[in-house]
């Protein structure tokens, strides 16, 4: 048999209960009061009232769209970078103490400065990362780095392309010894 409760062990109760709905009732009106309207958020206006675009704030601004995209060794020639052709496997002899690699693309962009993100990855080295902006909406982009001493980095390779969080493409490469 269990034994009832005491008249004062439930009139704690209730104390505890109706100070513990205050304190929710109270955490709700402050998280409510803290964020924006749906209303404001359907018209793409901050707390602030200022216009953002329509995107979440963890979202990179705008939209863009990548395609033909190729990687591979560029020379110099006339002041200018050339592409020598879409090649994933470079004979590190071949290019001496460098090699410069190209990766080119075109896009098109909902508006202007998209900001792209270029990680490269070399076997037995730390990753390299640079951010770029392409200038306008639609266009060709082309990026261009150089391996000094490919010699030393013979292996297999990656470029990583994001934009914001989001990852575009991987392209991998290798460099094998020279003859």
């Amino acid at each position: 048999m269990i034994p009832a409760p005491c008249a004062n062990d439930r009139i704690r109760a209730v104390r505890l209960s109706g100070a513990v709905i205050a304190l929710i009732l109270a955490a709700c009106f402050v998280l409510t009061g803290a964020q924006t309207s749906p209303a404001k958020e359907a018209r793409g206006q901050d707390s602030g009232g200022k216009k953002d675009r329509g995107e979440l704030s963890w979202e990179m601004p705008g939209r863009v769209s990548i395609y033909d995209l190729q990687l591979g060794p560029a020379a110099l020639r006339d002041n200018q970078w050339q592409f020598m052709g879409n090649n994933r496997t470079l004979n590190a002899g071949l290019y001496g103490e460098r090699l410069t690699l190209m990766v080119r693309f075109s896009y098109i962009g909902s508006g202007s400065d998209v900001p792209l993100k270029f990680v490269i990855r070399l076997p037995g080295s730390r990753q390299y990362e640079e951010t770029v902006h392409l200038a306008s909406r639609r266009g060709n982009y082309s990026y261009q780095f150089t391996i000094h001493r490919p010699e030393d980095f013979v292996g297999s390779g990656s470029v990583y392309l994001y934009y914001g969080f989001s990852i575009v493409d991987v392209l991998d490469f290798t460099i094998v010894p020279g003859s």
